[in-house]
């Protein structure tokens, strides 16, 4: 080779890399894992409104997105392209944050470190898994950068160093303020400020409207849909949940197996779902407002696209869910990509709700034929236990049975006596079948120690200790243990205490109080409860308060009310859940129950011959001794 091939060669070697649109880089380099829907090469007409959202980082002057979508549109892939493809031809400082730092290391372990694998541009400049590796679970080293991972909940990690770029994955399930340093993602964002070629990313499912992160942020961008050509007239428009048809959609008689359309806003024609695809390939983003800030762009798209879940699944998934508020919000956030509306600030009817009571065709004490299982609730409180017995049957319709005060100082063991006299009653059903409490809630907000002592004396009874946490968490956590040895060692037979979400008790009480035909999640009253727990059991209200300029949900008590019998039903709920009212096998205890009627019917035949028997025999020995006693007297 000549010296001026030589010199060529060189300049080639250490030239920088020729800069390409991401989608281009990404067809010839990225290839999907193994644990995908469809491993192998990524393609670009595979889910052609990723393309988009890829290069739109290569028009000019752009350096925010925000990308409010649906689950299963490929959210992850996008990520780990644009991570994969600065690595690869623009390396530089970066992090990404998700909702905590387990759920950051998931990430980076099943995720990430097999991108790293499978991308061999990538994986020639990480090196992973030797004794000389620089790189870990949540730090990946290379050649003029690096990414950190990090979780929300941690401060330290988001004010620790500078970054050019960020990326924040699952935005709308990170807490209001990372310890007292507040918004995770304004401190992310801020690492930023210091390079003039700064990327911030953000990407999200929504959560609650007005209260959703990626809502505000998408909000504030262009607000860019995928518009799609109708097969029939070519006008172009973006699939909306409004315009999908199905027999007797929204009605008891639904039926989206008879076939499933999207009809076009211009002409009005039913497109069918096999027009999707080709839709899709023709289709392109088009922004529908003017951004706060000309830098940021945003993207909303929702499973509708996806080519991995059909139109009929999607709105088989909506029949299952339309009648349950939690299942509700899941199938808007989840599915259509838009944040769910809650009504904030409307309180509930305590008048509305007592009429239906006064029509019940039962009374306290009394368990409704739809009862199969009970569990209780017990609040607290300085001179008294309040106790709320609730039935729950098939489909989890839910039926009061009771509500008890038990007066006293509830440091005095008389008071937790009549508690177990009320949590070991025999209830009885009005077919004669007896239930006893399968499960009892009790909580430990107020009197902590004395709650553990009472439960761990009475477990036998299946007491439960709880403790109500507001937020966005679940009904019931997983236990954790709340007593130490003299080692300081937790104690595996101690007490176990049970966190309950209570925003989200609260929400599926209130929204099953709206249900208005009996069945599956409707709320049954005896009919004579009193004036008092109505207006208790409705005494609450959501309102929105802001926390570091972050919108948050709660829930405030009304002026004069007192809340025990919401209170009591939130912890019989969770009772409920303990026991598993949401998987139990409703036909296995309805069959039960059926044979303990059939064998009580036996028993009682057999007891009504017996008596007659005995009876006609008493009968017959009296009559046998009025004679013997004739003939002795004639003797």
């Amino acid at each position: 080779m000549d010296a001026a091939s030589l010199v060529k060669q060189a300049f080639k070697e250490f030239s920088p890399p020729k800069r390409q649109l991401i989608s281009d880089w990404a067809q010839d380099n990225f290839q999907l894992p193994e644990t995908s829907a469809e491993p192998g090469k990524w393609s670009k007409g595979r889910a052609a409104y990723q393309v988009g959202i890829l290069d739109c980082l290569s028009e000019p002057g752009i350096q925010k997105v925000s990308l409010m979508c649906s689950a299963q549109i490929g959210k992850t892939i996008i990520l780990l392209i644009i991570i994969c493809y600065l690595i690869d031809l623009d390396p530089c400082s970066m992090m990404m944050t998700q909702p905590t730092t387990d759920m950051a290391e998931m990430f980076s372990k099943e995720k990430l470190s097999s991108a790293i694998t499978n991308v061999k541009p990538v994986a020639k400049k990480i090196v992973e898994k030797s004794r000389n590796a620089s790189s870990t679970i949540l730090m990946k080293m290379f050649a003029g950068g690096f990414l950190r991972l990090a979780g929300a909940n941690s401060p330290s990690s988001l004010a620790s160093m500078s970054i050019r770029a960020y990326f924040g994955d699952e935005i709308d399930k990170y807490p209001a303020s990372a310890g007292k340093e507040g918004d995770p993602v304004k401190l992310a964002i801020q690492r930023t400020e210091t390079f003039w070629d700064w990327l911030v990313f953000l990407v999200s499912t929504p959560s609650i409207k007005e209260n959703s992160r990626i809502e505000s942020e998408f909000n504030q961008s262009d607000r860019r849909h995928y518009f799609v050509p109708c097969p029939h007239c070519g006008h172009k428009q973006h699939f909306v949940w409004e315009r999908i048809q199905y027999a007797g959609k929204d009605t008891h008689a639904a039926d989206p197996l008879a076939g499933v359309y999207y009809i076009c806003e211009s002409c009005g024609t039913p497109i069918e779902e096999k027009h999707k695809a080709s839709m899709i390939k023709n289709g392109q983003w088009q922004a529908t407002a003017v951004a706060n800030d000309p830098k940021h762009i945003g993207f909303h798209i929702n499973r509708f696209y996806s080519p991995w879940k059909g139109w009929q699944d999607l709105c088989l998934d909506y029949e299952a869910s339309k009648d349950d508020h939690q299942k509700l919000q899941v199938f808007w956030n989840a599915t259509l990509g838009l944040p769910f509306e809650r009504v904030a600030g409307e309180k509930l009817d305590w008048q509305k709700l007592r009429d239906r009571g006064k029509q019940s065709n039962y009374a306290q004490g009394i368990v409704p034929m739809g009862g199969l299982i009970l569990t209780a609730g017990v609040d607290v409180q300085a001179d008294r236990l309040e106790v709320a017995i609730v039935a729950w049957g098939r489909g989890e319709e839910t039926f009061v049975i009771a509500y008890h005060k038990i007066l006293g100082d509830p440091l005095q063991s008389d008071v937790w006596t009549q508690l177990v006299d009320v949590t070991g009653l025999v209830y009885q059903r009005q077919d004669g079948v007896q239930l006893r409490v399968r499960a009892t809630c009790i909580d430990s907000g107020y009197l902590t120690q004395e709650v553990y002592t009472q439960v761990r004396k009475f477990r036998y009874l299946h007491w439960f200790a709880v403790k109500g946490q507001s937020g966005d968490k679940p009904l019931i956590s997983p236990p954790s243990k709340q007593e130490i040895n003299y080692k300081g060692e937790k104690i595996k037979r101690g007490i176990d205490l049970y966190k309950v979400g209570v925003n989200l008790a609260k929400e599926t009480l209130y929204s099953r109080s709206n249900i208005q035909t009996p069945g599956a999640k409707y709320l049954n009253f005896p009919n004579d409860l009193e004036k008092d727990w109505y207006e208790g059991f409705c005494g609450e209200v959501q309102i929105t308060k802001h926390k570091n300029g972050v919108p948050y949900m709660v829930w405030e008590k009304l002026s004069g009310i007192r809340n025990e019998p919401l209170d009591t039903f939130v912890y019989a709920l969770a009772a409920a859940h303990l026991v598993g009212i949401n998987w139990i096998n409703w036909g296995n205890i309805e069959q039960e129950f059926f044979e303990s009627v059939k064998s009580q019917s036996n028993v009682q035949s057999l007891t009504v011959k017996s008596s007659e028997q005995i009876n006609q025999a008493n009968k017959t020995l009296t009559k046998a001794d009025v004679r013997k006693r004739k003939t002795r007297m004639r003797k």
